[in-house]
């Protein structure tokens, strides 16, 4: 086990600069928090030239088949993704320290009409979002303000039932781990909620809604030793894509309604889209065409603003995403 690793002093980077950003009045944190964003976004550009040519590398596969591959339009969506990335890891740990006045100043919620025609059903809703936008806790803290309960889920689709110690090196499970996994003001949140787990089908027997990220790509070896991963159609290519977001609603009836938080300027906007129509059954083929469907809608965000996918950064992302599919043992059983 490695003592420590960058992500680590990325992460605790993040944790001093938001106890900074709490000495500033409440509502001035989210302004100054967008102005430290393009400072850092400007440093790590600098200190991280590899970066750079990695992220300028994924944008021209993303957008290769976009009249948008002039290369100064990509080096500055390559400074707008550092800028909504920083932004993403800052602006969920202060709106929970915000009253739901102070929140609705700076941000609000789109497509509320399509979340209370779900609940109308009786059977809660799925919220499915991406690590797109500012994502996180951002979905939760907006919908609270805007009087509507929703609980965050993480890990819905994990294999490692009962395991509490994540990976990473020494500092990360001892100090960053228990940082991001702190409790936040008014935000419920379920960590290791597996889609059996009795939590989940009480809160949406109690016709509430659940949220969770729906964008988690597998490498290759990860989606072999993977039970819930399927190989779908996304990109350029395909990739492999944990089916938990479309296999819970198969067993409880909710409503899937894809999620997005976008970022414009200092204003935040959560958009609720109108829920997909899932595909009959449970079979491999039907969860296939519900990921498909879903990853259609991520598609266009992304394709219209890459620099708030916050994979286009990622070094993985061209091996995520293959150009040829995946091996057949990625498709998970009936």
């Amino acid at each position: 086990m490695k003592l420590i690793e960058k992500r680590d002093l990325v992460f605790l980077a993040y944790w001093a600069v938001i106890q900074l950003l709490r000495l500033f009045p409440p509502t001035t944190r989210l302004k100054v928090a967008l102005s430290v964003s393009r400072l850092c976004a400007r440093l790590w550009l600098w200190l991280s030239p590899s970066e750079t040519r990695q992220t300028l590398s994924n944008l021209k596969l993303m957008l290769a088949e976009q009249d948008q591959a002039d290369e100064r339009d990509l080096k500055q969506i390559n400074f707008e993704h550092h800028v909504a990335h920083v932004w993403a890891m800052l602006v969920p740990d202060i709106l929970p320290y915000l009253t739901k006045d102070q929140i609705r100043q700076f941000g609000e919620v789109r497509g509320m009409e399509h979340l209370e025609a779900a609940l109308a059903l009786g059977r809660g809703a799925v919220l499915i979002s991406a690590h797109f936008g500012s994502h996180g806790y951002l979905i939760v803290a907006l919908l609270a303000a805007y009087g509507c309960p929703v609980t965050a889920v993480s890990g819905l689709e994990s294999t490692q039932v009962g395991s509490e110690e994540p990976d990473g090196s020494w500092l990360y499970r001892k100090l960053v781990h228990p940082v991001r996994m702190a409790p936040r003001p008014s935000l419920p949140f379920l960590t290791r909620g597996l889609v059996l787990d009795p939590k989940v089908f009480e809160i949406l027997k109690r016709n509430e809604a659940l949220w969770l990220q729906g964008d988690m790509h597998l490498t290759v070896k990860q989606a072999l030793e993977e039970k819930f991963a399927l190989p779908v159609s996304f990109l350029w290519g395909t990739a492999a894509v944990r089916s938990g977001p479309v296999r819970l609603p198969k067993v409880t009836g909710a409503p899937v309604l894809p999620t997005f938080a976008v970022r414009h300027g200092s204003r935040l906007i959560v958009e609720i889209e109108p829920p997909l129509a899932l595909t009959p059954g449970a079979s491999r083929e039907a969860l296939t065409a519900d990921l498909r469907a879903y990853l259609e809608r991520l598609e266009a965000r992304i394709l219209a603003a890459p620099d708030q996918w916050a994979f286009t950064r990622h070094e993985n992302l061209p091996h995520w995403i293959r150009t040829t599919p995946l091996p057949e043992q990625v498709a998970a059983q009936d």
